[in-house]
């Protein structure tokens, strides 16, 4: 009978890029995507790889990585000020040490799986000893599996005979592009969206003169990216992942040829920038940044919308995928919701049952209306 076993490496080095991709395929999350992250030096983060084997050969890659999450992330006012003031005597009042399964920065979490071991459950118990070991060296009170698809449940399902409890993540958005041009783009949109989109166009063209240059690497103008990345992340009422300088430089270079940065000049004077991924049909647009005092008045978040869809036409890619968040006009101009599920367990019996108890609370649509469409 096969031995089956796990390694943990902190080092994506670690693990040949050959077995990577004989598992994970062509997507995304690929083996430079994860390489990229190491190499940014992310304050708060620290990244491993859960690697399990039957015999001496490579059945499951799990992408884990630690990081503290603040309960009172969505807080504001003197709720949040008195919390500031109580993390002076107590430095860690309500913040968690926690174990995740997926990535911060990925559009939904992955599992590399062998073809012949998808219906293995005996994996899920391998896993989760692994996961488990994981907590207690880095000290994590919560295991989180993190933005799972609906086509992973049947294998992470068997998560919950083991005391996880299920709950829905915010989702993600799509947007299948089957138009032959901008226009029929257009006309699919609703009366009063395409008419309101017309409008935000022609008065922000109209006001000055918009630029838009598309460039694999941006390094000449970092500081500024910097700068207008650093302002879409202030304004942000969820803060979770906080990119740095090195990622952006890092990033042309680890996932050349997919990157692609749209910069959006005003009267010359960058105002706006997308970093968008793509790959095979699929163009997603990873992180903004935007100088609020002219882009709000210029309307720079519909002009890189536009600019965006009819840049996926020209060059023929079918599927756009925008992000989670602001989903409203997102959802307006095409989008279409993707569920997403996350799997949680505190480590103390009394808190996790406690945990199963908030589940229905804690639906994305208690948060935000336009979730549930």
């Amino acid at each position: 009978m096969p031995k089956i076993n796990y390694k943990i490496f902190n080092n994506i080095n670690k693990i040949g890029k050959k077995d990577w991709n004989a598992l994970f395929g062509d997507i995304p999350e690929s083996y430079a995507f994860y390489k990229t992250l190491e190499n940014s030096e992310l304050v708060g983060f620290k990244f491993f790889y859960l690697v399990i084997y039957r015999d001496s050969r490579i059945v499951l890659i799990a992408p884990l990585f630690s990081a503290d999450f603040n309960l009172d992330i969505s807080l504001e006012g003197p709720v949040s000020k008195m919390i500031k003031l109580i993390r002076r005597i107590f430095p860690r009042f309500l913040i968690l040490k926690i174990i995740f399964c997926g990535s911060p920065f990925a559009e939904h979490g992955v599992l590399g799986i062998n073809k012949d071991d998808q219906n293995s459950f005996d994996l899920v118990s391998v896993l989760l000893e692994g996961l488990n070991a994981l907590a207690v060296k880095t000290g994590s009170t919560l295991v989180i599996f993190k933005d799972f698809l609906k086509q992973d449940v049947p294998f992470l399902g068997a998560l919950r005979r083991y005391g996880y409890s299920k709950v829905e993540s915010f989702p993600t958005v799509s947007i299948e592009l089957n138009f032959a041009s901008f226009e029929k783009y257009l006309q699919s949109l609703g009366k009063s969206t395409r008419k309101n989109l017309n409008k935000k166009l022609k008065q922000a063209y109209s006001r000055a003169n918009i630029e838009v240059k598309v460039v694999q690497d941006a390094a000449g103008q970092i500081d500024r990216i910097v700068e207008l990345y650093e302002n879409t992340y202030r304004a942000s009422v969820f803060k979770f992942e906080h990119l740095s300088r090195k990622f952006f430089l890092q990033v042309s270079r680890d996932l050349y040829p997919h990157t692609r940065f749209f910069l959006y000049y005003v009267d010359g004077k960058l105002a706006a920038f997308n970093l968008c991924l793509i790959y095979p049909d699929l163009l997603i647009d990873k992180y903004i940044g935007f100088d609020y005092d002219i882009s709000n008045y210029y309307n720079l978040y519909f002009v890189s919308w536009a600019y965006n869809i009819k840049w996926c036409i020209e060059n023929r890619l079918h599927h756009y995928v925008p992000g989670a968040s602001n989903y409203s006009p997102k959802i307006r101009m095409g989008g279409k919701l993707i569920t997403l599920y996350a799997y949680l367990k505190h480590k103390n019996v009394f808190f996790n049952f406690l945990l199963k108890l908030l589940i229905p609370f804690l639906k994305p649509d208690n948060f935000d209306e336009d979730a549930k469409r």
